[in-house]
């Protein structure tokens, strides 16, 4: 077994941005590496990034071996693919990055990007539904070259065009779906497994590393943030073994700085972050009968909005805008919620302005992917972004038209 399926999530239109592929693959975890692998070659143009020294391959081959034998098997698989002797340890063979573009290392660069939230299980239309939200918020413009000011080399394609929604169904372990771009190995920015464990990330402007790096080799060890997510489906179950396997374990940021929302079936939720002065690993729980909302800044350090910044009024991309702003929205709905709900709240925060200075958003930053879970079931229904139909009328905003929203999830 192999790659199941492999098909256009809808038909392909000239004049609309986001062209994603519905991806299933099954069979173990090396023939899932190895297909994976050959897909990304010849399909989407991979070129494996190398370590700094051979020692660091060396390494991460022990650290995978002992700690994501999964990964383990599926780097096997990549290095078959690629040609490559099993013992080598010249190349990252555990990332199959690609659209990623002008990466500069030594660097760091620091944006507001994505919002999310879980509505409180208390609170929901059945006292079971576990109900999640989140806009991905990027460019349609070439990663990372647009944010230093570069346009990509020729025939570049823009952040998340080819994006994916990867099912992958191992012989060993759990089922998970993956949605996301730039890594046909661990897409990675929203997932959910068949416990019905949840995790999305955003972007944390006060985190530390090197964002806009590779998002592989150099001098990576232990996981990559962009690794996080798919290493949590593949070995949990819930919100508490996702924290003991990542207490356990190594975290770098590399691609990003990032934070992650993670949630399950169960109701409980948390954000993940790395303490920025002691790089301390630090949970913030949802509390009972409220929600969990997440923007871009450490939800640890801002516990209190009395205290959050100041902003103007006009900067609605602003972090602590957007959340007082879920916050605000939240106060005037009424329980009990459905799925639905979840999403109409992370609506009111969608970015597309008019002039992204004002607003505090990057250039041309738009909410690229709109994803919308029920964990209890377990499904993610997921929305592309198109493109924009022009300034709203008496608002700093801009129309965009998405992909009719499209529900996966698990026979």
């Amino acid at each position: 077994m192999a790659i199941l399926k492999n098909e256009p999530i809808f038909p392909f239109t000239e004049g609309n941005y986001a062209k994603p592929h519905h991806i299933i693959i099954a069979g173990s975890d090396e023939e899932i590496g190895y297909e994976l692998a050959s897909l990304a070659k010849e399909k989407y143009d991979c070129k494996l990034e190398k370590y700094d020294d051979p020692i660091y391959g060396e390494a991460r081959r022990e650290f995978f071996k002992r700690n994501w034998p999964e990964m383990n098997e599926r780097a096997k698989g990549v290095r078959r693919a690629y040609g490559l002797s099993e013992d080598d340890n010249e190349y990252d063979t555990s990332s199959l990055p690609y659209d990623v573009y002008d990466c500069i290392r030594g660097e760091s660069i620091s944006f507001s990007a994505c919002s999310g939230l879980v509505l409180p299980i208390e609170e929901s239309d059945n006292k079971k539904g576990v109900y999640t939200a989140r806009n991905h918020d990027l460019f349609p413009l070439p990663t990372w070259s647009t944010l230093f000011g570069k346009k990509g080399p020729e025939g570049a394609h823009g952040c998340e065009e080819r994006a994916n929604v990867i099912e992958f169904r191992p012989d060993k372990g759990y089922k998970s779906i993956l949605v996301g771009g730039h890594d046909i190995l661990t897409p990675f920015i929203d997932g959910i497994n068949e416990k019905g464990l949840y995790f999305t990330t955003f972007a944390d402007s006060h985190g530390v590393g090197a964002g806009g790096a590779p998002m592989a080799g150099g001098r990576i060890n232990g996981l990559s943030d962009v690794q996080l997510g798919a290493y949590l489906l593949s070995n949990c179950a819930t919100v508490e073994d996702a924290k003991k396997a990542i207490l356990t374990t190594r975290v770098m940021q590399v691609g990003m700085c990032i934070h992650m929302l993670i949630a399950d079936r169960d109701g409980n939720a948390t954000v993940f972050e790395i303490d920025k002065t002691s790089q301390a690993y630090v949970f913030t729980d949802r509390k009972p009968g409220e929600p969990l909302f997440c923007t871009n800044h450490p939800i640890a350090l801002y516990t209190d909005s009395s205290k959050f910044p100041a902003y103007s009024e006009e900067a609605e991309h602003n972090t602590f805008y957007r959340m007082n702003l879920l916050d605000k929205t939240y106060a005037d709905m009424k329980a009990p919620f459905k799925k639905s709900d979840a999403k109409d709240l992370v609506d009111v925060v969608h970015c597309a302005f008019v002039d992204d200075k004002k607003a505090e958003a990057a250039f041309e930053e738009r909410t690229l992917i709109n994803t919308n879970c029920d964990l209890s079931k377990p499904e993610i229904t997921v929305r592309f972004y198109f493109g924009d139909d022009g300034p709203v009328p008496g608002t700093n905003h801009m129309k965009t038209r998405m992909s009719e929203p499209l529900t996966f999830g698990f026979d």
